[in-house]
């Protein structure tokens, strides 16, 4: 069940009315019902192995706190065996060796909408990344071990983060699941302008955007070359980041109406100076649970230390640990890689962003001299200006991966993108009302994401208008997400399947 869906939306509205309808007590634990309705809309076996991961998850921290000699032995079984249920479900079976029909209760399925629809749980690759925070926390000392089994199974299964994130540790999510819920009229309001707002980027500007990128990667009888392929790469940026944010957008109102405030997913990445500022601002759950889980953990690790002390005998001190931090980038960004898949494409893509970083680290003593003798001023608007490009064309270029399926035609693609001739954009077949619609919206989430980096709140500035007003521009964004909606392309997220 897609959250764009009309069934979602009825499912919605009877989970708030009955939610506020139950005592306030029974809130929270109404919610995993919620939840496992939710999860078994999707898939229909996957809410067992939900089950599974959630009961390895609170017994072992369990034994961790209890444990005083074995902490780390209950931890690396726990761990491996969250681990085992990703790995089997997601890469060993998800390999083209059982790429055939399946024949299940007399249907016959092909093999990936088999997978998709009966076994493969909503959100494996999120709720796997908070479970593992939970127990490595627990070992860690830094958070207690839950006693209530279905505190944890709610973490594990909390309906709307099982779409695309965020990733949460519990430490965070606990006390907004487990707080007295009361109807809040101020959060219904807010959550729903946020879910309008969602639906707006995901239907009106993502799914209209996916068209072209499809004709430009997908359909063209030609390979793309030129300014095709960079017109594909610009396209594909603003189709990923309206349809993961504008995903993100609408499950954290969903949340919201529930009285649950889950924490910010982006913080307008496309204004980013560098590429170290832009993973800290696209889906920064996940680069702050990599920081927190693999960045620090691998430059305090044993074998890098050696590395570092070793480094010391031909380089400086601070430049051995530079070059330390820029192992540990470059790792952190190869397991993100594989994270989102076994393609060589994923590989690449790791070490693309890596090395960048990596490069980065090692050089930032270098930029402040060469800044220096080139009498730069790093606060004017003018060298603000270069970084911003550089940081989009670098940016940009990067889409390549995702865009296709290998190392292999990651590095072809790269090459036509320098091929230009007069038949660039003969694939094209831009329809009439799309001449409106697309700068349009691109232009009206242009504007929202440069009012959010001034800090100003949008809901927040409306709130203080004329309530017709307030009324007036829902309804016309109602209207627009009514009227605009790219039917053509509208399906799932395109994050939904990690």
């Amino acid at each position: 069940m897609s959250i764009t869906a009309v069934g979602f939306t009825i499912f919605f509205i009877l989970s708030i009315i009955s939610y506020y309808i139950i005592p306030v007590k029974f809130r929270w634990g109404y919610l995993i019902i919620l939840s496992f309705v939710y999860i078994y809309s999707i898939s229909v076996f996957g809410g067992l192995f939900i089950i599974f991961t959630a009961t390895i998850t609170y017994f072992t921290a369990r034994l961790i706190e209890k444990s005083d000699n074995h902490k780390k032995a209950w931890l690396i079984c726990g761990m491996a065996l969250s681990l085992a249920v990703l790995i089997i479900l997601k890469y060993v079976l998800g390999m083209e060796v059982f790429n055939h029909d399946v024949t299940f209760m007399g249907e016959v399925y092909a093999y990936k909408i088999f997978m998709r629809n009966f076994i493969v749980p909503a959100g494996l690759s999120y709720y796997t990344l908070q479970v593992l925070s939970y127990m490595l926390d627990v070992y860690w000392g830094r958070q207690k071990a839950e006693t209530n089994y279905f505190k944890i199974l709610l973490f594990t299964s909390y309906f709307p983060q099982m779409v695309q994130g965020p990733i949460s540790k519990y430490s965070e999510l606990a006390p907004e699941l487990f707080k007295e819920h009361r109807l809040d009229w101020h959060n219904i309001k807010y959550g729903l302008q946020l879910m309008l707002w969602g639906f707006f980027k995901k239907l009106v500007v993502a799914d209209r955007v996916g068209t072209y990128v499809t004709q430009i990667f997908t359909d063209n009888p030609d390979v793309p070359h030129g300014a095709t392929v960079w017109l594909g790469f610009i396209c594909f940026g603003v189709q990923l980041y309206c349809d993961f944010s504008g995903g993100i957008d609408i499950i954290r109102g969903v949340s919201q109406c529930f009285g649950i405030n889950m924490k910010e997913n982006f913080r307008q990445p496309y204004f980013s100076l560098s590429i170290g500022e832009f993973w800290r601002r696209w889906h920064i759950s996940l680069g702050q649970w990599m920081k927190d889980y693999i960045f620090y953990p691998v430059s305090m690790s044993r074998w890098l230390g050696k590395t570092k002390k070793g480094l010391k005998k031909v380089v400086s001190r601070k430049m051995s640990n530079r070059i330390g931090m820029a192992i540990a980038d470059v790792f952190v960004f190869i397991f993100v890689g594989v994270w989102h898949g076994l393609g060589t494409n994923y590989l690449a893509w790791g070490l693309y962003n890596g090395i960048i970083l990596a490069i980065s680290a090692i050089l930032v003593d270098v930029y402040v001299v060469w800044k220096k003798k080139l009498h730069i001023n790093d606060q004017s608007k003018g060298y603000k200006a270069f970084m911003l490009i550089r940081s989009l064309f670098l940016i940009t270029l990067g889409w390549v991966f995702d865009c296709t399926t290998s190392m292999k035609d990651a590095f072809v693609m790269v090459y036509n993108s320098i091929r230009f001739d007069l038949t660039d954009f003969t694939c094209l077949e831009l329809q009439h009302w799309d001449w409106f619609i697309l700068p349009l919206g691109i232009g009206l989430v242009l504007l929202v994401d440069i009012l959010h980096e001034k800090k100003i709140s949008i809901r927040d500035e409306l709130s203080k208008k004329n309530y017709w007003l307030q009324v007036a521009v829902w309804v016309l964004l109602i209207q627009a997400i009514a009227c605009f909606v790219s039917v053509s392309f509208a399906g799932g997220f395109m994050y939904a399947n990690f």
